[in-house]
């Protein structure tokens, strides 16, 4: 088969497939070897109008990077960490789950990026910048397959 391919691929081998109406076919295969845990990110966008609003914006990305954050074992002196939180992320609609998004298995937060200036740096009158935009990145912790797929509803 090399010595074929090797033939083929020649300028001569190419120019008579070609003249031929032919091309050679590489016999490319591919194995499968596994899947990976999926990975997915959520923007989110905040422009507080008030005080209250700020600083609500500031508890949420509090909240959230405490959550991705590992806990350290005093009692290990250190050695040993708690994982950290597990996530179960749901869409709304009216109230009721979404069923035109595919359900998102339980997940860890990989990844918060915080931007305190989207659009330039403005702040409220009291230092609370105008807008933050909140990158998170997910993975879930569960492998998809055909029937977690098949048994969705």
């Amino acid at each position: 088969v090399a010595k074929i391919s090797s033939a083929v691929n020649s300028s001569i081998g190419r120019l008579a497939t070609n003249t031929l109406g032919y091309t050679f076919n590489p016999q490319q295969q591919m194995l499968f070897e596994g899947i990976d845990f999926r990975e997915f990110d959520i923007q989110f966008v905040f422009t507080p109008t008030s005080k209250a609003e700020a600083r609500a914006v500031k508890d949420i990305i509090k909240k959230l990077r405490y959550a991705a954050a590992p806990e350290r074992k005093t009692a290990s002196g250190g050695f040993f960490f708690v994982p950290p939180s597990v996530f179960e992320i749901s869409f709304f609609f009216n109230g009721e789950h979404n069923t035109n998004i595919a359900p998102i298995r339980p997940s860890v937060l990989t990844s918060i990026t915080v931007d305190y200036a989207p659009n330039g740096w403005s702040a409220l009158k009291d230092g609370a910048p105008v807008q933050t935009s909140m990158s998170l990145s997910f993975k879930e912790i569960e492998l998809i397959d055909k029937a977690s797929i098949r048994d969705e509803r």
